[in-house]
């Protein structure tokens, strides 16, 4: 047998992708899986895999929130691969359970591989999220690694997110990447959007770099394929931003009309503007995600290659181009108005705190009213100050050029190993504090040095970890709960990006407002 592998999250969109091709390797690797589902809920797609792989797959019933059985799957493993994660929809509204998932099973993981004796062999590859960069909206819709990290208000997924990769970068594990996953085009995405108001979560005017799931599965096995033969150089203990490059970067707008195209419509036949939020999602078109790619040389499917396959799989959405729009909306749109995550929900029951949250008032709702024609779509060239070149906008060069990266608050054209004391302190005060270590020497960016907010925490973290990690004080500057409009009156790291979206003058509401408005479940 090669190289052993534990993974979780095999029987979601990525996971079981990875599972299929961590199969197809010739490295011969043998896999261990933890099973959340009982086997007849487990999607006809990995049992057919599970059912393949024989003898090269061991299998058993767990859940990564209890640490023994995260124990049981680390043992023998020469790799983690930790896919396990509750997403959204169900992340809405499921708290708790994402909680569970998304933060404690990693730290499960992570602890389990720390007190497993084998530490230094054991290599962990964690699946982070782009929800961490939070909203993302013109003129700032370039991200890369070190941008700052904004939980978007109400997203419990980001949230655990937030905590599961923090506790990684922090842990002291010897071998880790963390890989901040995009938005997937996987086989499932009809089938889980159509039954909940998270469709309307799709900002018109974000924008997005899709990846695929057979993409992402190849990324995966190409990473422990290289590992094994020594092709990994330079590549570990760092996050990357998983992206499918140029070819798959669209706006919220292009996104969903991909979808109604099928139909040989648009999504102005079926929506109306107000009908989605226009703040407060995530997405970004990675500055920095093609050097994952020169790293694993994933990328195989674009945008339109993910949704020619659709086509053929949904052939009878041509039957769409018969049917009067006005009841496909009846019958397929209008219906998950009644969806408690459904922003109309929220219109007709007055739930004030999402309603400031995702649109900034109602009166900011109303406003947006309902006519295409007086809505600037970002990918039609226009905007709320005038128009802009939208091809122009989606140029890496041009984004550099203008000045639309963010500001991280230090020198960033040193390499990692030349940051200094000096460095440090420069990124504190972009961050409204103070680094205490002045005895900080070149070269222990991993190593954990004393930090100050403007608040007084004093609190340790690594250099890498606010640096390139993006994050602050782990006091006041992470969701508890979300209140990132206060800090961004004081803080000009969150200050350049928040107020692409928020008036500086906009209350500073601290969400969920209320226990009765909304399941706010932070654990310890």
């Amino acid at each position: 047998m090669g190289k052993v592998i534990a993974l979780t999250g095999a029987t979601g969109a990525m996971g079981g992708e990875v599972l299929k091709s961590l199969l197809s390797s010739p490295e011969n690797f043998k896999i261990k899986c933890i099973l959340f589902e009982e086997e007849k809920h487990i999607n006809k797609f990995v049992k057919k895999l599970l059912k393949q792989g024989g003898n090269r797959i061991e299998t058993f019933r767990g859940d990564i929130s209890d640490y023994n059985d995260c124990v049981k799957l680390i043992d023998g493993c020469d790799y983690v691969i930790n896919c396990a994660s509750i997403i959204p929809p169900k992340s809405d509204h499921n708290p708790h359970g994402t909680y569970l998932s998304n933060y404690v099973g990693t730290k499960n993981l992570v602890d389990a591989v720390k007190a497993s004796g084998r530490e230094d062999e054991i290599a962990f590859v964690h699946i982070a999220t782009v929800a961490l960069y939070g909203n993302r909206s013109y003129p700032h819709v370039w991200g890369r690694v070190g941008d700052p990290i904004i939980s978007s208000d109400y997203d419990y997924y980001s949230l655990y997110k937030l905590k599961a990769e923090r506790y990684l970068l922090e842990s002291g594990l010897k071998k880790f990447v963390s890989l901040r996953q995009t938005g997937v085009l996987h086989k499932f995405m009809f089938a889980n959007n159509l039954k909940d108001g998270l469709m309307f979560h799709t900002s018109w005017n974000c924008v997005l770099e899709w990846v695929t799931d057979v993409d992402s599965g190849r990324l995966c096995n190409n990473l422990i394929e290289r590992d094994v033969g020594g092709k990994l150089e330079g590549f570990w203990n760092k996050i990357y931003n998983i992206g499918g490059g140029k070819q798959c970067r669209f706006s919220g707008y292009e996104s969903l009309d991909a979808g109604f195209s099928l139909m040989g419509k648009t999504a102005k036949s079926f929506f109306k503007p107000n009908w989605n939020i226009p703040r407060n999602f995530h997405g970004v078109w990675y500055y920095d995600s093609d050097e994952l790619e020169e790293f694993l040389q994933f990328r195989s499917e674009s945008f339109e290659d993910y949704w020619k396959k659709m086509g053929k799989k949904y052939g009878w959405f041509k039957l769409a181009k018969i049917v009067p729009s006005s009841l496909i909306t009846k019958l397929v749109f209008k219906r998950l108005f009644k969806n408690t995550n459904a922003p109309m929900y929220w219109i007709k029951h007055d739930k004030t705190g999402r309603i400031k949250a995702f649109y900034g008032g109602k009166d900011k709702f109303e406003a947006i009213g309902t006519d295409w024609n007086k809505f600037p779509l970002l990918c039609e060239g226009k905007t709320a100050d005038g128009k802009i070149v939208y091809e122009k906008l989606k140029d890496k060069n041009y984004a550099k050029e203008q000045g639309l990266l963010l500001n991280h608050g230090y020198d960033e054209s040193k390499p990692l190993e030349e940051i200094d004391f000096d460095d440090l302190q420069q990124a504190a005060a972009f961050r409204g504090g103070k680094c205490l270590s002045k005895d900080y020497a070149s070269g222990g960016i991993y190593s954990k040095v004393k930090w100050q907010c403007r608040e007084g925490h004093e609190f340790e973290s690594s250099p890498y970890t606010i640096l390139k990690g993006g994050y602050w004080c782990p006091h006041c500057c992470e969701p508890k709960p979300w209140r990132y409009g206060a800090l961004a009156k004081d803080i000009p790291f969150y200050a350049q990006v928040y107020y692409d979206t928020h008036d500086k003058n906009e209350e500073n509401d601290v969400f969920p407002l209320s226990e009765s408005e909304d399941d706010f479940i932070i654990e310890k």
